[in-house]
């Protein structure tokens, strides 16, 4: 038996599905996109910085 998708899983699968036909839209028009990936602990790192940056 199928699970319902709780409200913050159809908001996901809703960006995740919008992410994908832009991409696709783009590369029909000829468009490239230059993505970048940064994972959680480059991104925890940046945090930090701009927390004592900004004395957060």
């Amino acid at each position: 038996m199928a699970n319902k998708l709780t409200e913050k899983q159809k908001v996901i699968l809703w960006q995740q599905r919008r992410s994908a036909s832009y991409q696709a839209s783009c590369r029909l028009e000829g468009f490239s996109s230059n993505e970048t990936s940064v994972n959680s602990d480059d991104a925890a790192a940046r945090l930090a910085s701009l927390r004592r940056q900004y004395g957060l």
